[in-house]
């Protein structure tokens, strides 16, 4: 029997305890802890786990895979604390939104024999907590796999089998990578949303301006919605890619200012005619690099790039001195 601990049964915890009971995977017994007894207490009646821990240490003891899913900045704890307790060719992994800090605190943390991946699903919503759980939350989704440097085949080809099970994608990076791209389209859009909320919250006039807020407001703030203790952990393990990806979008912002106090017209239209093109480009899977003409098919490592991120990309095809400048982007 295959044993599986989950540390951490909240949303993404509880899901995907979840999903794996669902899916075709024989012989597994999922065991579970967090912090808050209520939280795996509910998990299990809702069919996320077989087992209840009374620690993390009892689950870390028996588990073949160990599931980390609690906030980023309590995940440092958590290896620390398992770290001594982790059976040789036990497989470690989580699903925090940030991997270069946690990629690093599991080289100090874990022992020899102990295989660490880091993880992420691209999944979740802004509701948590494992009353919101859905086993199919991971469908359909990229899943960002970062392994260590010497991750053995074995450890690798374990998590690869449950994401797919999941029904999710993987997608090999490298963690700094990671915390580029996902500054960009995780953490920058619900620091947009959060700061929306407050900047007409704080009106004076909100009780009325509230009133006239409707299916626009709703969608633009949805993630501001999410947990408070994901999003400032989010911040204090990936600052300066957050902060980068903040910088670009004040400038976007003062553009657009100063287009609208200008009454450009022609200008106006070309910002929004553009958006609108881009979002409708990357929802049909169309999302090419900006150099990269249309009509042309990507050249090899540009694909790659799409798969697997261009740091890796770049690894994988280093040039031998006989890539054409044809397939140059």
């Amino acid at each position: 029997m295959n044993k599986i601990g989950i540390i951490g049964t909240g949303l993404i915890g509880t899901s995907l305890g979840i999903a794996i009971k669902r899916s075709i995977l024989k012989d597994i017994e999922i065991t579970g802890v967090d912090l808050e007894p209520s939280f795996s207490k509910q998990a299990r009646k809702m069919g996320a786990l077989d087992k209840v821990a009374r620690t993390m240490a009892e689950v870390a003891r028996d588990s073949d895979i160990l599931f980390i899913c609690t906030p980023v900045m309590a995940i440092k704890d958590v290896l620390e604390t398992v770290g001594g307790e982790l059976k040789k060719g036990c497989l470690v992994t989580d699903t925090g939104g940030t991997k270069l800090e946690v990629m690093r605190w599991a080289d100090m943390f874990l022992p020899d024999g102990v295989d660490f991946i880091g993880g992420h699903p691209m999944a979740g919503k802004e509701s948590h907590g494992p009353a919101n759980a859905e086993p199919g939350i991971f469908q359909g989704k990229p899943y960002c796999v970062v392994p260590k440097t010497g991750s053995s085949t074995q450890a690798v080809d374990a998590l690869l089998k449950i994401i797919k099970e999941l029904g999710s994608t993987p997608f090999f990076i490298d963690a700094a990578e990671h915390d580029s791209f996902v500054a960009a389209v995780s953490h920058l859009p619900f620091i947009v949303a959060a700061s929306l909320v407050n900047t007409t919250g704080n009106s004076p006039q909100w009780g009325d301006i509230s009133k006239l807020a409707s299916t626009g407001f709703r969608d633009a703030t949805r993630l501001a919605s999410g947990d408070p203790i994901m999003h400032r952990d989010v911040c204090l393990t990936n600052g300066d890619s957050i902060v980068h990806w903040l910088t670009q979008y004040v400038r976007e912002l003062e553009h657009i200012k100063e287009l609208i106090d200008s009454r450009d017209s022609n200008r106006l239209d070309e910002l929004f005619e553009t958006a609108l093109e881009k979002r409708g480009l990357w929802l049909s899977g169309l999302s090419f690099p900006e150099s990269l003409p249309r009509k042309d098919v990507p050249s090899v490592p540009n694909f790659s790039q799409m798969m697997f991120g261009e740091r890796i990309a770049n690894k994988l095809f280093k040039s031998d001195g006989k890539q054409s400048k044809k397939d140059d982007v």
